[in-house]
């Protein structure tokens, strides 16, 4: 049986829910590879920190992006390894920055001649067309269990270069939250969406301040929703395809 080991760079948005052993638990199943995986993710940072590790801007403009990501993928090539870019998504109160995100991570993957994940895409598709389904965390920005599987999907679609149609409907939770914390994110739902208000900023204080992680990772593998999984994974692998073309 041959091994496969697997790097996650990123920020917050890879270590939320533990990205890296969702798709372990998704890909164990297989008896043709023993998969390992490790992460390397730290809240806030860019392509340009896993390079310099230095301070940056929350999100650095598009040619920054590029740059500092086509440095990273000639890193990752000259270790002997394959990289793959993620999509990012947009805030569940912003989707209109879906398509700048679009713009940004298509040109890096076409430049760099790397695969593109579907995350953002399913994301988008999810919000528009499947309102029973909720990927945020009570942010609207991180990932709650259902975000971080269709994350580990996109990833196994790319790496197996296979439908993820039929894995196993697992994910994990990284974090607990009081319950003030959710009464907030409902307030937020309803706060004003079209600028980073007062209201919104107290109200997302208050999440955070009732937002602790869960280290027991023996713990915390949640059962999803069969039927929700097999949509996740139906959408991840069409727009898997589509990136192809």
């Amino acid at each position: 049986m041959k091994t496969l080991n697997v790097l996650f760079l990123g920020n917050s948005h890879t270590f939320f829910n533990d990205l890296a052993q969702v798709f372990k638990d998704i890909a164990e199943p297989r008896q043709d590879v023993r998969v390992n995986v490790d992460m390397n993710a730290y809240p806030g940072v860019t392509f340009g920190w896993h390079l310099k590790q230095a301070a940056h801007e929350p999100w650095p403009p598009k040619e920054e992006t590029i740059t500092d990501g086509k440095a990273l993928i000639g890193l990752v090539r000259s270790a002997g390894a394959e990289p793959i870019v993620c999509q990012p998504w947009a805030e569940k109160r912003y989707p209109e920055h879906q398509e700048l995100m679009y713009d940004i991570y298509s040109d890096l993957a076409k430049e760099a001649d790397v695969p593109l994940t579907a995350d953002g895409f399913v994301f988008e598709d999810v919000f528009k067309n499947h309102k029973d389904i909720d990927l945020y965390f009570l942010d609207g920005e991180h990932c709650n269990p259902y975000g971080t599987y269709v994350r580990a999907l996109s990833a196994y679609a790319i790496i197996f270069g296979e439908s993820p149609v039929g894995v196993p409907a697992v994910s994990r939770v990284s974090y607990t939250v009081s319950e003030d914390a959710v009464q907030a994110a409902e307030l937020l739902e309803k706060a004003d969406k079209k600028r980073e208000s007062e209201e919104a900023k107290e109200l997302m204080g208050r999440i955070w301040r009732g937002f602790s992680y869960n280290h027991d990772k023996d713990n915390v593998k949640v059962q999803l929703d069969e039927a929700k999984a097999k949509i996740l994974q139906e959408l991840v692998w069409k727009y898997t395809e589509r990136n192809k073309k």
